[in-house]
């Protein structure tokens, strides 16, 4: 195990696969976190096709279904000594809002609890790197997120915007918690805005919203352009950019966030809350 190893959540389309393709060029064996083998084997293919010589592995998981987010990094620390970086680049986009069993809003539990099971269970692999990076792909949608209404059981009064808003602004929240507990450690974590990217995001909306999005479409950038930033903070010198730990980028640079919820006490607050929900 030479290569450096990046493990990708969503790489199957959009800016995941493009920062799949990025680091793979750049040297990088691959772990694949995704849904279905389907998923998984027609994005092994497109990978190879542009580095052959690359060592790709997939883990299957749902990023709702905790459980199973558990059991995948079970099963990738039985294979593996060591992570260098895990990129939560996967977001969810309600189309209508639905919660769980135990009523939590299904978007906020993928974009957000899924992610954080995922990266403290894998947190030991991350810091045998020595050089480890947790890099979580936010928006910055993250305006229209509110910490007062994370974790609220059935909540009637969400729209999909705020939603999604919620789990956007939870990525950086939990970035800023993480940096704060590995002082000291031999990792970084960052969070970041991709751009207003041309993906499949929002595929799954209708009406006036699909609409929208239709029209916007010719105006965004390409999915290579939204990977920019995360393969830029995978492959960076460490000393490089250590001194931006915990920080929040957009075009491969610090950005000022927007929203007034980005606090310590909210980041605090945000990880023993979902340390309590995720049982760890």
């Amino acid at each position: 195990m030479n290569n450096k190893i990046a493990l990708i959540t969503g790489a199957n389309s959009g800016i995941g696969l493009a920062t799949a393709k990025g680091l793979a060029a750049d040297g990088f064996d691959l772990i694949l976190l995704v849904r279905n083998q389907e998923k998984a084997l027609s994005t092994q293919e497109a990978i190879l096709q542009r580095s052959p010589n690359t060592k790709i592995e997939y883990e299957i998981a749902d990023l709702e279904d905790l459980d199973s987010v558990k059991t995948a990094a079970l099963n990738i620390k039985k294979r593996y000594i060591k992570i260098d970086v895990i990129i939560n680049n996967a977001g969810y986009s309600p189309d209508v809002i639905a919660f769980t069993k135990d009523g939590y809003e299904k978007s906020f539990i993928a974009n957000h609890l899924g992610h954080f099971v995922l990266t403290i269970n894998l947190l030991d692999l991350v810091e045998a790197s020595e050089e480890g990076r947790i890099i979580s792909v936010s928006s910055a949608a993250h305006a229209l997120g509110k910490v007062s209404r994370f974790f609220i059981k059935n909540n009637k009064n969400l729209s999909v915007w705020k939603a999604y808003g919620d789990g956007k602004l939870a990525n950086i929240l939990f970035t800023k918690g993480l940096a704060k507990r590995l002082v000291g450690k031999p990792i970084l974590s960052f969070s970041l805005h991709p751009g207003v990217v041309g993906t499949n995001f929002g595929g799954n909306f209708s009406g006036f919203t699909r609409f929208l999005l239709r029209l916007a479409k010719p105006f965004m950038t390409s999915p290579e352009e939204g990977a920019e930033t995360s393969i830029f903070l995978a492959t960076t010198s460490f000393e490089n950019i250590k001194r931006d730990n915990g920080k929040y980028f957009a075009k491969c640079k610090v950005k000022s966030t927007s929203s007034n919820d980005i606090t310590t006490v909210n980041a605090d607050w945000l990880w023993e809350k979902s340390l309590s929900i995720v049982n760890f």
